[in-house]
């Protein structure tokens, strides 16, 4: 099955190589640096042990960028993305449960055909889905989200609107483990439905680790309000599903001022007692285009108490460029 998904990509995208209409003369971007500063100071509240304090930046990030214009109809385009600490280093949080220093790091071609890279890149899934509810600052977002952030050894393509739908497929190639035999792949599909102001998105990953992850999002902003819903499932074999349900509302008080919050359902069909609902909610004040000032409120309560259950106020700043 996941060789005819091969089979078929390289088919769609080999011809490109090979198609080489006159150049365009236009003036390429080769290199465009960018990066996000975040750091943040934590007080965290455990259901359990002692008030903890702590500094963390893990969504901070540096990178290139950059395209090059090739023919009328087809441009290359590269990013290079890695993060930064100003911790200790030794637990950042950058990636989630991934201490691959890379971010993303992909090069590819696009054109009237979508565009398509090889490299590290968002989760298709995460992209599609997840985004709508992890608008948040800090790394709390972390408790409501199913998806990997980021995905290595990937082939990535994303489809052109067409009409009020756009698509996208990726595929992870594992390779083979110490004895030879070929490692699962992980294969992503996703996709939008977007009509003015409302958007629905559904996405499924196939993966070695379980049986199944299932999403549906969806969201409608009216004037300053944005609300945004997710449905996720989780399929296992040992009868360990596990469900989320998502809610988050989003509002501009005025162009500088942001308000967000969010509450979350979990849980594992064969454990009611591993039931859990999280509040998140954020306030930001936007000093200019480059650097905001934020504060989060984080909450976390299981059926019977877990050692993930605690408190947390979050305050820091954010420095883009």
């Amino acid at each position: 099955m996941f060789n005819a998904r091969l089979k078929c990509l390289i088919a769609m995208f080999v011809p490109l190589l090979f198609f080489t209409p006159p150049p365009l003369e236009a003036e390429d971007k080769l290199i465009t640096p960018y990066g996000s500063l975040r750091p943040e100071v934590i007080a965290r509240f455990p259901e359990s042990g002692d008030q903890v304090r702590r500094m963390d930046d893990g969504y901070s990030r540096v990178g290139i960028k950059g395209n090059a214009v090739l023919t009328e109809t087809l441009t290359g385009f590269y990013k290079y993305e890695r993060r930064v600490s100003a911790n200790d280093g030794q637990d950042d949080g950058a990636v989630r449960s991934d201490n691959n220093e890379l971010r993303q790091i992909y090069a590819g071609l696009k054109g009237d055909f979508g565009s398509f890279s090889i490299g590290r890149h968002y989760g298709l899934y995460y992209d599609y889905i997840d985004d709508e509810i992890d608008r948040h600052k800090s790394h709390y977002s972390d408790a409501i989200i199913f998806g990997d952030l980021f995905v290595s050894n990937s082939l990535l393509y994303q489809s052109p609107q067409i009409g009020l739908f756009n698509f996208g497929v990726l595929v992870e190639l594992n390779d083979a483990d110490a004895q030879g035999n070929t490692i699962d792949e992980r294969v992503e599909v996703a996709a939008t439905f977007r009509y003015q102001d409302f958007a629905l998105h559904a996405g499924y990953v196939n993966a070695p680790t379980h049986d199944g992850l299932f999403g549906a999002a969806a969201s409608y902003k009216f004037n300053a309000i944005t609300i945004a819903g997710v449905y996720q499932k989780f399929q296992f074999a040992n009868n360990q599903d596990q469900s989320l349900l998502s809610l988050a509302v989003d509002t501009d008080l005025t162009p500088r001022n942001h308000l967000r919050l969010a509450a979350t359902s979990t849980q594992i069909d064969s454990n009611k007692n591993l039931e859990a609902v999280v509040i998140l909610a954020g306030a930001d004040h936007k000093f200019s285009d480059h650097f905001l000032a934020y504060i989060e409120f984080f909450n976390r309560t299981s059926e019977v108490t877990q050692p993930g259950d605690e408190s947390a106020l979050i305050t820091g700043f954010r420095f883009d460029f």
